[in-house]
């Protein structure tokens, strides 16, 4: 009977969502949810008799290793910017707010978002949208099981991790961040001095209790408009980076790279510090982002000695196998070392070191020293005659005695079947 009941609630689970919520009372929900677990693409025609919200909600994702670099959104395809967005964790939420952006109770927000329609959402927490508008549009889920630029996000920073100590002694790397913080901060150098040329009494106050606020407002305008205003000004924008990047390397230059080594450690510690929170922000999987963290910081500064030490257990614990050389590899390494001998007594005969004439007196053939010294062969004709005669010989007989070790084996199996 549990399990039947389990059953009927499953299917109520995914049919009800289909067909809106229907109250126990019989009477119609105010507005029907659509929960998205894929990739799926809903067309919605915009009825104006029709009173029922529409709201769209993505479930929880549970937390594994296989949502590190998971990016879900929701897309909206319409063909104007003219629409209300909703954003809550559950259909409650989203609905509460629509009814009051419909009854105009809404607070105004100078800080709130534009509707945007890309809609990134937390993977392991329920998302639930709704869209207000009288054009006929679609809502897309959109889901990557791989975002190509979390990885990169988190591979930039591991690298930042691991080179922070020779990028802090690299002078190029030194101009490049000089060059990107001056470019940036040139902005506020303006700000500064346009400051100066304000009264310094009650205006002053003003900007100072509400200046903040101010800047905040203007700077989300600008981020929210930056490929519009980038796309607007391509001319002065191509001059105002040239010009600052100029006077950026030019002050850079007369500083110079930094030279005390506690400027240095300064530098290390703050690139590792940015990669540390690459690697945080790179995964909506924080508890997995922040050990992949932390792991790097430890493999950074893991003992030298005890790498060595765990090697040197490892070895001895587990000694590789040796292998064996072939033949072909035997005659090359043989030849190879017997050159480079020959090569540096040939050497050493020839410094001054070596006592030639010491040797030439305890030598029999002294004129065969001095052509060896002198880059000729260390062997006569009649030596490399001999060998050769003498391993042809060998190529031969090796044969000849296997051919005769395998008689005397036939032999020896046909007298064990005679008997």
């Amino acid at each position: 009977m549990i399990h039947k009941n389990k059953l009927l609630l499953s299917f109520l689970v995914i049919i009800l969502p289909l067909k809106g919520i229907q109250p126990m009372n019989g009477k119609s929900a105010p507005y029907d949810v659509h929960w998205l677990g894929g990739p799926t693409v809903i067309e919605r025609d915009v009825q104006p008799s029709k009173q029922t919200v529409e709201i769209y909600c993505y479930p929880k994702t549970p937390k594994n290793l296989f949502a590190l670099w998971q990016t879900v959104k929701f897309h909206i395809k319409i063909k104007n910017d003219e629409f209300s967005q909703y954003i809550g964790e559950n259909p409650e939420e989203v609905y509460k707010e629509f009814k009051e952006d419909s009854y105009g109770w809404a607070v105004v927000n100078p800080f709130q978002k534009k509707p945007s329609k890309t809609v990134s959402i937390n993977l392991f927490s329920t998302t639930c949208m709704a869209i207000n508008t009288k054009i006929n549009h679609s809502i897309e889920l959109q889901i990557q099981r791989v975002d190509l630029w979390r990885v990169v996000l988190m591979a930039v920073g591991i690298g930042l991790i691991f080179s922070s100590r020779t990028l802090s002694n690299n002078p190029v790397f030194f101009y490049l961040c000089g060059i990107l913080v001056g470019t940036s901060a040139s902005f506020m150098v303006l700000v500064y001095y346009v400051s100066k040329l304000l009264p310094k009494k009650t205006l002053t106050y003003g900007l100072l209790i509400g200046g903040w606020t101010v800047g905040v407002y203007l700077f989300q305008q600008v981020w929210e408009n930056i490929r519009s205003i980038v796309m607007s000004y391509q001319v002065y924008l191509f001059w105002y980076t040239l010009i600052f990047s100029f006077i950026s390397f030019l002050v850079c230059y007369r500083i110079g790279p930094p030279k005390n080594q506690r400027s240095k450690n300064l530098v290390m510690w703050t690139l590792q510090v940015v990669g540390v929170l690459m690697i945080f922000f790179s995964s909506q999987y924080q508890e997995a982002s922040g050990a992949i963290a932390a792991a790097s910081i430890i493999i950074k500064y893991f003992p030298q000695s005890l790498v060595i030490m765990i090697q040197s257990y490892w070895r001895r614990k587990f000694p590789p196998k040796p292998r064996l050389l072939t033949s072909e590899e035997y005659y090359e390494q043989g030849a190879r070392e017997t050159k480079r001998a020959l090569d540096n007594l040939r050497k050493y005969c020839s410094s001054p070191d070596c006592a030639q004439w010491s040797i030439m007196l305890k030598l029999n053939d002294s004129k065969r020293f001095a052509s060896f010294v002198e880059g000729n062969s260390h062997l006569s004709d009649d030596e490399v005659l001999d060998y050769e005669s003498y391993a042809f010989s060998m190529e031969r007989t090796k044969p000849v005695a296997n051919s005769t070790r395998n008689m005397e084996i036939s032999d020896d199996d046909s007298s064990d079947d005679d008997d």
